[in-house]
């Protein structure tokens, strides 16, 4: 998950957020992301087995996948966030690797996987340009041949057609106030929320990458473009208006 504050930190990523994070987000379909991704690899001829789902969190696409049968490994670069993942994963009764590890220097293997994600704009908290390309080539690098990179970076769309400049969430014992402002090219998250009589803050920031960006990114970083696979209206809610998928394929 993300680094904090306005930087890339190696040390810490959503830290004390992780102990509400599946509060605030328990609803989101994640079933059907995962449907979306596995149709995309799919259409790219892609037979999938094996999965790496970059910057995990906890845990939820990973804990999808494994459920329908499918060999899965996830990082992060949250200890925390792995760890309520690890947690979910026991749980749930199924195989998830999950490994400490940052999507600048991605831990593992050359060609491990036929499916690769970094969802959730993940990509955005890079600040650097460079970073993200690094991230890139390391995604491509742990596909397979023949395997399909799929990822979702922010874009500037989602946060003028319909977004909402703040959420709030009252459940559970949790009150969670966030707000969000654009600074430039940066969109700023500031997060304010109580669980159990404590209460924290933290400010976290993404940077936006216009499509040219992201295009030019992704050939610098030896992946070939194959779609933009839009997640509404497949996705009917609320949450997927403006997202986008950007499958890809490593180039021989």
């Amino acid at each position: 998950m993300p680094p904090t504050t306005a930087g890339a930190s190696r040390t810490g990523a959503y830290g004390r957020y992780a102990l509400v994070y599946d509060l605030v987000w328990r609803a989101a379909p994640y079933d059907r992301f995962v449907d979306l991704c596995l149709e995309a690899a799919t259409a790219q001829g892609t037979n999938v087995r094996r999965v790496v789902v970059a910057a995990c969190g906890t845990g939820n696409a990973a804990i999808e996948l494994a459920g329908r049968g499918l060999r899965v490994t996830g990082f992060d670069l949250s200890p925390a966030m792995l760890a309520r993942a690890a947690v979910k994963v026991r749980a749930a009764g199924h195989r998830v690797g999950l490994v400490l590890g940052d999507l600048r220097a991605v831990p593992l293997r050359e060609g491990c996987a036929d499916l690769v994600l970094a969802l959730n704009s993940s990509l955005n908290y890079l600040l650097d340009p460079a970073e993200v390309e690094a991230a890139l080539r390391h995604l491509g690098r742990v596909a397979a041949p023949g395997g399909t990179v799929v990822v979702e970076p922010l874009s500037a769309r989602f946060v003028y057609d319909g977004w909402e400049p703040g959420r709030h969430v009252d459940r559970d014992g949790l009150r969670l106030d966030a707000s969000y402002s654009v600074e430039g090219d940066l969109l700023v998250e500031r997060l304010r929320w109580s669980l159990g009589g404590v209460e924290e803050t933290e400010t976290y920031h993404q940077r936006f990458y216009s499509d040219a960006e992201v295009e030019a990114l992704l050939g610098a970083a030896g992946l070939r473009l194959a779609e933009r696979r839009p997640m509404w209206p497949a996705i009917p809610t609320k949450p997927a208006r403006g997202r986008t998928l950007w499958v890809t394929r490593a180039r021989c």
